[in-house]
């Protein structure tokens, strides 16, 4: 496209930039966008998804375990034992298959959710201002970018007015860096200050930009690889991490074990090495990934029913752990829906100057959108007529003010507008009827009356104003010397079931916390309503005088806090953690990011700034408490079935792998062969896929679960163990009652491994009795199915292909029994088990 050059693009003059890109200030038209899309296609995904697919496939067999099996299974065949290594490939590949295929639909799955969280860019075409996915940005497109906006492109600044942005994602480096139109002559990236990158951040001012590189091509795209870190573990990822591995280890120490004792009673070598490979493979964890990602996703797809879209999997169970929810007030407690309610002079009169002021300020600010302004914008009435736009100071959270410059008939206005205090410091004189007084003569009445409207829960902001002369150009040090015009008063009514909501909350075990930049009197008179103590309250200002051990202390104790800085907001939340809490944290503004990504679980909102909905986990579809609330009840489900996938395959695992230990030193003969233990894992796998979706009891989801490896651990040994007696029951039945040969020995075996194994799944998947809690529908029929086909399955026609023999009919009852026994005991033991954990 266009002219190549070796220049680095910000190295470009303009002019040069549009020739390259074929493109002008009035961006390219919407046919010419159309093309370029499908020319440089999706600029958003850097791999093929055939790609992906073919990773996910291939993941399904990377296990050590399994590979040693597969290649034991090579040796097999090239010494001659053609069937039982084909069957031995054929279980293998069926399971494999089975775990991708359920794998793939619920990563699509969660991607079509994700979808539903539209992030847009604001582009000039055909001469018009339009917003486009932020994916359909293509070179070429002028691209207008705010406050809270993700950079969609690599991109030459036209024009900027304060801009910064946050470029730590490229360079590392923290803090904003200012941008400016113009030329640069430098070769280093992160000294390009005439340029913005994609995958970058606007923090404050605005720009207009024309994009010049985007997707792979982007600077970002091309160092992806290299840049990408992978997420901190969350505590319960942790827990599995950890446990996986032990039970991995004890599984290869095991199953080595077992494969020196078949050699020491000289066994054949390729059996002894398949059979304890199998056994490995049966026994080891190895469906617990596709089980979390299954359980996971599942989650994801209730929490979106519940109109929570969740970004990224791991934060569902961290949302089930928080006992902690920091917030704003607004839009969360209260309705969000600002209104403008009166503006009253510096005598507490009412002014069509005053709003006519306001109304200027609010409507040629060209920064992030903010309810405050729009509801200035509601007052229709107010003529504005012959105003022009010459400039502005954007809003930051340091100066918390907004300065424009107006123009008509010759005459340039320039009118801040912001928080009560910052307005009134920059001011020297006021209006007092026509006439102009000190400011010093009308302070404290200021104070006093900005105070009484702050106590009745009011939001205040201040308007001053001053004549510029000469240029009409402006900067922060402009603002000085002004007017004070008058304080607008803005309110901001509760939710009517706010006061239910937080209720929902508490009896879940979850405290909460407000974190304002709001002033405190407006703070303290909200928490009055909803029950907070609004007496215990502390300020910005006092945060920034404690050391790290006063405020771990202090915000333990305290729920509610105003005046805060963005990163106060950080230092809240990390102080929470370090007291013990895990902490949710929602927000929808550029001084929420910090929080956001510190907090355990993130919480964004749909109309969110780009920023704070790519630094959240999760984003609310309706931001509502209760909604939260559904989340935080799916979150916990989703770790209990997590848990009872790890409460059965530990125990039920255990078990085997005791058993087998045993009856390889007892038995003259390999007590299962290695087809007959991986049809066992693949066909007690199937019920498994179902623990996901399964159906959680109500009792199970009222408190803030942990992680406890410790109570695993017992639950482990003691079912394990409980297990094995019934294996040793078998045992002796087969061997001393019916003399079995090995097999019928290893018909018999099988049989009652998997119909326990299916069985002990209905007993530890809910604390209640077993059959006053009903499975899920899947699970409920899988498990029949499972045990219907164990039962029968020694007297189908292709049983002979397993090795397996039709059984005696009294040998199956006595297996049934059994079975039976073991199910009643089993709730016995978990009624023992559970009073001690």
């Amino acid at each position: 496209m266009g002219v190549e050059t070796s220049q680095s693009f910000w190295q470009q003059t303009t002019d040069t930039a549009f020739l390259n890109l074929r493109s002008s200030v009035n961006g390219l038209s919407a046919e010419e966008a159309r093309k370029r899309m499908a020319d440089q296609g999706e600029t958003k995904t850097l791999t093929k998804p055939w790609i992906a697919d073919a990773k996910l496939l291939l993941s399904q067999f990377k296990s050590p375990l399994i590979l040693l099996l597969l290649f034991a299974v090579i040796v097999s065949t090239v010494l001659g034992e053609y069937s039982n290594s084909l069957i031995v490939l054929l279980v293998l590949l069926t399971s494999g298959v089975l775990g991708f295929v359920q794998e793939r639909n619920a990563g699509r799955a969660v991607q079509a959710l994700q979808a539903l969280i539209h992030t847009r860019a604001t582009v000039r075409r055909d001469g018009k201002v339009q917003d486009v996915l932020i994916e359909e940005v293509v070179k070429g497109d002028i691209v207008l970018l705010r406050a809270g906006d993700m950079i969609p492109a690599d991109a030459l600044v036209l024009e900027a007015n304060d801009l910064h942005v946050n470029e730590s994602v490229l360079t590392g480096e923290s803090f904003a860096v200012e941008k400016f139109a113009g030329e640069s002559f430098v070769s280093s990236l992160n000294k390009a200050s005439n340029a913005v990158f994609k995958g970058t951040s606007v923090i404050n001012g605005t720009a207009t930009v024309v994009a010049v590189k985007t997707g792979s091509d982007s600077e970002l795209g091309k160092i992806a690889g290299s840049i990408q870190k992978a997420a901190p573990l969350t505590s319960f990822e942790k827990g599995i991490t950890s446990f996986g591995k032990f039970l991995v280890w004890l599984t290869v120490i095991i199953s080595s074990a077992i494969f020196v004792f078949n050699l020491f009673f000289h066994r054949p070598f390729f059996d002894s090495l398949l059979f304890s490979l199998a056994l490995a493979v049966g026994i080891a964890p190895a469906l617990l990934p596709a089980i979390l990602t299954l359980t996971l996703s599942a989650g994801a797809r209730r929490m979106a029913a519940q109109k929570v879209i969740v970004k990224k999997l791991s934060a569902i169970q961290n949302l089930g752990e928080i006992d902690v929810l920091c917030c704003d007030k607004t839009g969360t407690i209260t309705e969000g829906v600002v209104q403008l309610q009166t503006a009253a002079d510096s005598d507490a009169a009412k002014e069509q100057a005053l709003l006519r002021y306001a109304y200027l300020n609010a409507s040629f600010e060209s920064g992030f959108a903010n309810p405050i302004d729009e509801a200035i914008r509601q007052q229709k009435e107010i003529d504005i007529t012959g105003y022009t736009k010459c400039d502005e100071v954007p809003y930051d959270f340091i100066r918390k003010r907004l300065s424009i410059v107006a123009e008509k008939d010759g005459r340039h206005l320039m009118i801040t507008k912001g928080s009560f205090n910052t307005v009134l410091d920059v001011c020297t004189t006021a209006e007092e009827g026509s006439d102009l007084v000190p400011i010093t003569a009308k302070k404290d009445a200021l104070k006093k009356q900005f105070e009484a409207y702050s106590d009745k829960g009011f939001r205040v902001l201040a308007i001053a104003v001053k004549d510029v002369t000469g240029d009409p150009v402006i900067n922060k040090d402009d603002e000085c010397e002004m007017i004070f015009a008058g304080l607008l008063l803005f309110a901001d009514p509760l939710k009517e079931d706010v006061l239910g909501s937080i209720q929902k909350l508490r009896s879940k075990g979850v405290s909460l916390k407000i974190i304002t930049g709001d002033n405190y009197r407006v703070a303290q008179y909200i928490a009055s309503q909803i029950n907070l103590s609004p007496e215990k309250i502390v300020t910005g200002a006092e945060l920034a005088t404690m050391n790290a051990e006063e405020l771990k202390a202090k915000v333990a104790a305290t729920d509610l806090f105003a005046e805060t800085l963005p990163a106060q907001k950080e230092a809240i939340i990390k102080a929470l953690q370090n007291s013990g809490c895990s902490v949710g944290y929602l927000g929808d503004g550029i001084n929420d990011a910090s929080a956001l990504k510190a907090a355990d679980v993130g919480i964004s909102v749909q109309g969110a700034v780009d920023v704070a909905k790519e630094a959240a986990d999760m984003v609310l579809l309706d931001r509502h408490l209760d909604v939260i609330n559904n989340g935080i009840e799916e979150g916990r489900k989703t770790f209990m079935n997590t848990l009872k996938y790890i409460f059965v395959t530990t125990s039920a695992n255990f078990g085997n792998m005791f058993s087998m230990a045993i009856a390889s030193l007892l038995l003259p003969f390999i007590p299962l062969l290695p087809i007959q233990i991986l049809l066992n894992n693949f066909l007690s796998d199937i019920p498994a896929f179902g623990i996901a979706s399964d159906a959680v009891d109500k009792e199970l989801v009222r408190r803030p679960q942990k992680w406890n490896i410790a109570a695993i651990r017992r639950f482990m040994v003691v079912f394990g163990l409980q297990s094995s007696l019934f294996d040793f029951a078998t045992f002796g039945l087969l061997y001393f009652v019916f003399r079995a040969t090995p097999p019928t020995f290893r018909t018999a075996w099988f049989t009652e491994s998997l119909l326990t194994q299916v069985m002990i799944l209905w007993v530890i998947r809910t604390k209640r009795p077993f059959f006053k809690s009903k499975p899920a529908g899947y699970l409920r029929y899988a498990t029949l199915a499972v045990f219907v086909v164990g039962v029968s399955l020694s007297y189908w026609p292709f049983a002979k292909l397993f090795a397996f023999l039709p059984l005696p009919l009294s040998l199956l009852a006595g297996i049934l029994l059994i079975t039976l026994a073991y199910l009643l005991l089993s709730e016995q033991t978990k009624r023992w088990v559970y009073k001690r954990l």
